[in-house]
């Protein structure tokens, strides 16, 4: 009767480490590096997540705001307002994913800020 292994000889070079040898300490900068890559994407991914939904709760609310007003100068003075705030807000996010690049690049990708 024949047996099936049930793990390849591979996954558990993989596993163990063993047998994966980096050619030099430029491997292991390279390995340093895109462990970097990977967290700063991962919490700019979660800033603008976070900034997107906090940007269309803002915008639900002027809609919701404009469409209750009576006049077209109060719609007038709410979407200055709007036009205000949002810019600011980009602004301000811009600034955020600025840091956490930045952060990236000088070796504290995972520190928030």
């Amino acid at each position: 009767m024949t047996t099936v292994q049930k793990r390849s000889g591979m996954s558990e070079t993989l596993r163990s480490g063993t047998g994966i040898a980096l050619p030099d300490t430029g491997g292991r900068a390279l390995a340093n590096v895109t462990e970097a890559w990977f967290a700063a994407s991962a919490e700019c991914q979660r800033e603008m997540i976070g900034f997107v939904s906090m940007r269309l709760e803002k915008d639900g609310e002027v809609a919701r705001e404009m469409m209750a007003s009576k006049s077209l100068t109060d719609v007038a003075a709410i979407q200055s307002r709007w036009m205000e705030e949002t810019l600011r807000d980009y602004n301000n996010e811009m600034g955020k994913l600025m840091t956490i690049c930045t952060k990236s690049v000088n070796g504290g990708a995972g520190a928030k800020g």
